[in-house]
């Protein structure tokens, strides 16, 4: 992944950038690894029935 900076930015705005990314790419895991683990709970539920 590539950043441009087009304009001097303070260390804060950098950091809290940066903490913004890394929290979205986090909850877009989790949602998708607890996506897989409902399926793999329900699909278990079925085969039990």
């Amino acid at each position: 992944m590539i950043i441009e900076i087009k304009q001097p930015v303070t260390k804060e705005k950098v950091l809290a950038a940066i903490q913004k990314v890394s929290t979205s790419v986090v909850k877009k895991t989790l949602r998708k690894h607890f996506g897989k683990l409902q399926r793999n709970l329900d699909s278990v539920d079925y085969q039990k029935g």
